[in-house]
């Protein structure tokens, strides 16, 4: 031993080359490449595919990445945030059913649903889906208890009596007239049986010291709640039950003060004290800020919008900056914004303190109880709540130390909605708020998660240029991108409620935004805060020149706005479109692509749905033919001005052709009604001829005449003997409400071996073989349709729904 240690150099790779194949041929992957000389490498045989193996290969790898990226989805937690989803769709369902289902029948749903959820349980996919149907029963459910709950007693027919009331809101409106809602307490001459809770009535003169909680008695006028202008519009009656609203109508003269008992109940005295302050707020800052700017911060702060002019509100509208009267997520974030950020500043005053506690915790939870005083003062609708909702999870994330922002707390928010206020998922304020913020934080997601894998690299001598530059643009681009993306996201609510799209609202937004955040938002939570001290007028002066800035640029931009007005989309649109917006909101992988499809049928849709081709009033007093050139003919000279304007919006309408009077001595036009001794005719595209009479007297006459026969008639007899006309009644009008018709392209004809001789009637088209009768298969669309809903039930004890004649016989005005 010489104490060395010799080592012998080995060949691993010839002592592996010498193994059997048995040692070899592994099925376990070499951790290392092998490779292989040329004459020893063998190439595998070229498969040739032809062209339908290529495709059966492309669909076999597409749905595997599109298995990937759905599971992919469901560990994000697609399920929680189609929940709210399924919710909505249950309470929307369940508003839009034409019978009123028992809790019988939902309950079971509901039981059942659960059972299978629970029996499913170990199948992941199919108890989620099961969990997304109990959703749907969940949102049914809330519906039907909140139906339930407001059972809103509602006038069942116009009607004039002495009213007294307690007053419950007061609203000053532009117009110089008052707006008040009273709780009613009395009725007389006559004394009504089934008389409202509550009305909305209006007044041209309140006694001076009237205040809430005053009690107020004068006859009036009552009318009940409308049903909407033409079929999906708007739905008065539908909201005005849910609001707990059973009557509108105005005051026949000046109302007297009255000694009327204190209202009872602790909760009653809390909102009428809220009311009371609302009302005084608004006042103090009227008399500050005098004129139009007063009335929109009243509208900020205090929610009442009453008093602001409708060329402000259509400025508003066309530059895209309705949404800042509406208090929204913008503000309640910019109210806890200021008041957390204000009470940091006022505890990094102490840092002893600071550092001791969990100051960002205690700000957070002020901020709070001063979002829950702001909710109060602005008057609590919809867009509020979801606000304040979204802002408390927000808060309370940070006091448990957890996200504040999120689609998750979006969801929460929405769930908590739909389970209180379901009939809301029905209004444009849940639509477009919702909509307008689930597409906020999905684009600012998708962006965070672009830029995250981006390094900007910063050079000596560029950085302070770079960042010059980037302080100025990316604000700017940021408020650009904000807006676009909630625009397009609320813009399909907005086109479809108010046939409003506002193309020019991000140069709106862009301008206004900052003024709103800087100027108007904070100087008025700040006014708030000094208001109990008298020290609200220089905060109030600034909020004001920021509201008459935000003015001039809604007025700019209103200007220079092309015409947004779409016109009236189908349900049907609304739907696919609804459907591509959550996908696009809910899925962040490549599924989202599944939305163009739908976005583009949407538009197939919309394009290819014809304008109606008659149109009905639900008072059955005004009467619209379209015309080959798009506008329409009317059977009166001075329609009613809310009606005629909704159907110009909806319609595209540019003018209304009024009617003619019939002159022996000319040749007649029956392009347009031509109108003698109250009966209104005219020539259809289809060469039938349309009659109207409002004069019980002439329906006869009408009735000979037409082939469509609109009888505005109150009382029996409401239709036509004859077996070929068409007779839309008043009856059928006051039941089923407004209508719209498009004609037939094609009439069929049936063979009648009767003897008996049909009655002459003038008509313009070809004559016709004796015996032979012709059945047009016309469209009918009404606004209520069945009146058995609970908001429509009042809809059944109109004088002209029972066939009764009308109560005051008015004289007959000229055409």
């Amino acid at each position: 031993m010489t104490g060395s240690c010799e080592t012998e150099e080995i060949d691993e790779r010839a002592l592996v080359k010498s193994w059997p194949d048995a040692h070899t041929n592994s099925k376990i992957a070499e951790p290392w490449p092998v490779f292989l000389d040329d004459d020893e490498f063998v190439k595998p045989p070229k498969e040739s595919k032809n062209s339908s193996r290529r495709l059966f290969d492309s669909v076999l790898a597409g749905s595997k990445s599109a298995s990937v990226a759905f599971n992919s989805e469901i560990a994000r937690g697609l399920f929680f945030l189609l929940f709210p989803v399924s919710a909505g769709v249950g309470a929307v369902t369940y508003f839009n059913l034409t019978f009123e289902p028992d809790w019988l029948q939902i309950l079971s749903i509901l039981v059942a649903l659960i059972f299978i959820r629970v029996l499913v349980r170990k199948k992941f996919l199919l108890a989620q889906i099961f969990t997304l149907a109990i959703a749907v029963a969940l949102g049914a459910s809330a519906g039907k208890f909140e139906t339930g709950r407001k059972n809103t007693p509602m006038l069942g027919s116009d009607v004039a009596t002495l009213i007294t009331g307690r007053v419950v809101g007061i609203e000053y409106r532009d117009n110089e007239t008052w707006r008040v809602t009273l709780d009613v307490l009395q009725t007389e001459k006559p004394k009504l049986k089934y008389a409202p809770n509550r009305i909305r009535i209006t007044a041209r003169d309140l006694p001076a010291n009237t205040r809430i909680g005053s009690g107020l008695t004068g006859y009036a006028r009552l009318r009940v709640p409308s049903g909407p202008v033409r079929p999906g519009s708007y739905d008065f009656a539908f909201h005005a039950y849910f609001n707990g609203i059973g009557a509108n109508g105005f005051f026949l003269g000046v109302p007297r003060l009255i000694t009327i008992p204190e209202v009872e109940g602790i909760t009653n005295k809390f909102l009428q004290a809220i009311a009371a302050l609302r009302v005084r707020i608004s006042e103090r800052i009227n008399e500050v800020l005098e004129g139009e700017n007063g009335h929109v911060a009243a509208a900020l702060i205090a929610g009442e919008r009453a008093g602001i002019s409708e060329k402000t509100n259509a400025d508003l509208r066309l530059s895209g900056l309705a949404h800042i009267l509406s208090i929204s997520g913008l503000h309640m974030a910019l109210a806890a914004g200021v008041v957390m950020l204000s009470l940091r500043y006022i505890f990094a005053l102490f840092p002893a303190f600071s550092a001791r506690y969990p100051v960002k915790k205690y700000a957070a939870f002020l901020s709070l109880l001063s979002c829950t005083f702001y909710l109060a003062m602005s008057g609590a609708d919809v867009a509020a709540q979801r606000s304040y909702i979204m802002i408390a999870v927000m808060l309370c994330a940070l006091l448990l130390d957890r996200a504040a922002i999120s689609m998750r707390n979006l969801a929460i928010a929405a769930v908590a909605m739909i389970l209180i206020y379901p009939h809301e998922v029905l209004g444009p304020s849940f639509q477009m708020s919702f909509s307008a913020t689930a597409a906020l934080i999905a684009a600012f997601a998708w962006w965070g998660n672009r830029m995250a894998g981006k390094k900007v690299l910063i050079e000596n001598g560029g950085a302070l240029k770079q960042g010059i530059t980037a302080k100025i643009i990316s604000p700017a681009l940021a408020t650009a991108g904000t807006s676009l993306v909630a625009g397009t996201a609320s813009g399909i609510f907005a086109a479809y409620h108010f046939n409003n799209t506002a193309p020019f609202g991000i140069i709106g937004n862009v301008l206004a935004l900052p003024v709103v955040s800087v100027l108007v938002m904070p100087f008025g939570v700040f006014s708030l805060l000094m208001m109990p001290f008298h020290l609200d007028w220089l905060p109030l002066q600034i909020m004001g020149f920021g509201i008459e800035l935000v003015r001039r640029i809604a007025s700019f931009v209103a200007q220079i706005s092309p015409d947004g007005n779409p016109g009236v989309i189908p349900k049907s649109a609304l739907l696919v479109w609804t459907v591509a917006l959550v996908i696009l909101v809910v899925f962040t992988s490549r599924l989202r692509l599944i939305a163009l499809p739908l976005v583009v049928g949407g538009f197939i849709i919309f394009m290819r749905t014809p304008l109606p081709d008659i149109l009905v009033s639900e008072d059955a007093r005004l009467v619209a033919v379209r015309l080959n050139d798009g506008n329409f003919a009317i059977n009166r000279n001075r329609p009613a001005n809310f009606t005629a304007e909704n159907w110009k919006s909806a319609y595209l309408i540019d003018r209304f052709v009024p009617p003619q009077k019939f002159n022996a001595g000319t040749e007649t036009d029956h392009r347009v009604f031509t109108c003698e001794e109250d009966i209104c005719t005219i020539l259809l595209k289809d060469g039938r001829m349309l009659a109207y009479t409002s004069d019980p007297a002439k329906r006869e006459i009408a009735c000979n005449i037409g082939d469509v026969v609109i009888l505005a008639i109150s009382g029996p007899k409401p239709t036509c003997n004859a077996i070929n006309s068409r007779v839309i009644g008043k009856q059928e009008i006051a039941l089923k409400g407004a209508l719209e018709m498009w004609l037939a392209s094609s009439r069929s004809v049936s063979i009648s071996y009767s003897d008996e001789v049909l009655p002459d009637k003038k008509r313009a088209m070809s004559a016709s073989e004796p015996g032979q009768n012709y059945h047009y298969d016309d469209k009918l669309t009404f606004a209520v349709d069945v009146p058995i809903r609970p908001w429509h039930l009042h809809r059944l004890f109109s004088r002209p729904a029972r066939g009764l004649a009308e109560r005051d016989n008015r004289k007959k005005t000229a055409q």
